[in-house]
């Protein structure tokens, strides 16, 4: 008889439903400490945190004026063939 043989032969029903109850305490034990840590992870908020972009002039731009810029830049650059910087934005009320 090998060594394995002897380790998984149980004897009575009471043994193998408290082995088994033992188990399946090991595996949730191991996902608390997974949802734990995913928990803490999900505490770091630097990436969810959304920065306010001043621009040179001490205009503040949101997103909506960050999508604008972008796609005025984008245009402006298919147009010139150059490399551009944006300095200012201004918003323009109807």
């Amino acid at each position: 008889m090998n060594i394995l043989d002897a380790m998984w032969q149980v004897p009575d029903f009471g043994e193998a439903v408290i082995t088994s109850l033992l188990c399946v305490a090991a595996v949730f034990a191991v996902l608390i400490v997974i949802a734990l840590l995913m928990g803490l992870l999900n505490k770091v908020r630097a990436l969810d945190e959304k920065e306010t972009m001043v621009l040179q002039d001490g205009t503040v731009a949101d997103e909506d004026m960050m999508a604008a810029i972008l796609v005025a830049t984008i245009d402006y650059r298919k147009e010139r063939k150059e490399d551009i910087k944006v300095i200012s934005c201004k918003q323009l009320d109807k």
